[in-house]
């Protein structure tokens, strides 16, 4: 009872090491390129003033605009501990905004260069990793309004070239929080595609032991079992084997688009991996009674590529065309040199594929009209197609002689 009820306490309390050891590292360097963002835009402020001053713009004007210029940044300061926090991030927001506000409607209001300020909040939102940069943009219209508006009644002093500098700072600003929010995407990107890849490693192990067991019962290793026992096993092998299929494509994908996927290259005849893998397709093809065929040259077709990717690419063109194509139908793997190039061709007799498809098929999890009808996610295409591109070489689809589809591979022949 001891160690039951410590364990459920442990549960309860929710200690999670994945979070201490990723959260912070992730969210850090978006936090301290904000920081420095707001650092520069603040020493900015500071040299806009001192070169207007030295202009010859009066002081006490020119103290309250480069003030206010300067509170978004002191306004990052004091919020840095707790960003992250949407009504935070919104309140910095907010101040950009009433700053800029009060910079354009002081200054001259529809004429006022400060009026560049307003193009910085829809820029911060998307650096700060939120999804409100059409809200901000909708709100600084409206925030440029109101300051048009406001300028009528507010005398605007001369502060020499301090509006001027102040727009070009604004701009530069707002490039740095775009730079800095397309950078934090990629590595938001990055870090998804590595969990995926983590997760599928680790399904990979149960998976294999669950394949091993069933097939075990399957076969009857360890004596007689009742029928509907055997059927069982049959059905969760398949299964198994169907999900490990999914799992090897997703880590096998994300490894491409990471540019981790290592092409081990070497020389050889591409003839016998197109015999291999339409040979293990016979017997899915058979259960629907679909002619399969392979058509090569006589003399060894010679291709300078990694073997394994090059059967991972046949096995996954051949099987979306075993799933779509009808029972009755026809399917034809074929090869041939074409211009120095290794041309590859999966044709059947099916559907074919629709010309607006073409354009999505080959996208992860993108998957044609005709997909609502056949199982999958739509990985397994747009595998062909990353592997395919590491070889230098491209997927295509075109329509099959006399109807259905024709999925091309073209892989350079040599290095």
């Amino acid at each position: 009872p001891s160690p039951l009820r410590t364990l459920l306490l442990a549960d309860f309390l929710s200690v999670s090491t994945q979070q201490t050891v990723t959260t912070g590292p992730i969210a850090a360097p978006r936090a301290v390129a904000l920081l420095m963002a707001h650092w520069g835009w603040l020493l900015g402020c500071v040299a806009c003033a001192l070169a207007a001053a030295w202009a010859g713009a009066p002081i006490a004007p020119l103290a309250a605009a480069a003030a206010l210029a300067a509170a978004p940044a002191f306004a990052a300061f004091v919020l840095a501990p707790w960003r992250g926090r949407w009504r935070v991030d919104a309140g910095l927001l907010l101040v950009w905004g009433v700053c800029a506000l009060g910079l354009t409607a002081g200054t001259g209001g529809v004429n006022s260069a400060l009026a560049m300020m307003f193009a910085v909040p829809p820029c911060l939102a998307l650096a700060l990793g939120r999804r409100w940069a059409p809200e901000a943009g909708a709100a600084c219209v409206l925030g440029y309004a109101l300051a048009a508006a406001l300028s009528v009644s507010m005398p605007a002093p001369s502060l020499a070239p301090f509006p001027e500098i102040m727009a070009v700072l604004s701009l530069a600003m707002a490039a740095a929080l775009m730079a800095l929010a397309q950078r934090a995407e990629a590595g938001d990107v990055g870090d998804a595609g590595r969990r995926i890849a983590e997760v599928s490693h680790e399904l990979r192990t149960p998976l294999t032991h669950i394949l091993g067991f069933s097939e075990m019962i399957e076969r009857r290793i360890f004596g007689e079992l009742n029928e509907r026992y055997v059927e069982y096993a049959g059905l969760i092998r398949k299964s198994g084997n169907h999900l490990l299929a999914l799992v090897n494509d997703v880590l096998d994908l994300s490894r491409a688009e990471s540019g981790r996927f290592e092409v081990e290259r070497e020389r050889f005849d591409v003839r016998a991996i197109i015999e291999e893998v339409v040979r293990e397709a016979t017997d899915t093809a058979d259960k629907k009674r679909i002619v399969l065929a392979m058509v090569t040259p006589e003399a060894p077709l010679m291709l300078s590529a990694d073997p394994m990717a090059v059967r991972r690419m046949l096995i996954n063109t051949l099987g979306n065309a075993l799933k779509f194509t009808p029972e009755g139908g026809r399917i034809i793997v074929q090869a041939a040199l074409v211009g120095g190039a290794v041309v590859l061709d999966t044709i059947d007799n099916g559907p074919g594929i629709a010309e607006d498809d073409r354009k999505k098929i080959g996208v992860a999890y993108e998957r044609g009209s005709g997909g609502a009808r056949a199982e999958g996610t739509g990985l397994g295409l747009s595998l062909v197609r990353a592997l395919a591109g590491l070889h230098g070489g491209a997927l295509s689809f075109h329509d099959a002689p006399g109807g259905g589809a024709l999925v091309r591979i073209r892989l350079p022949a040599t290095l």
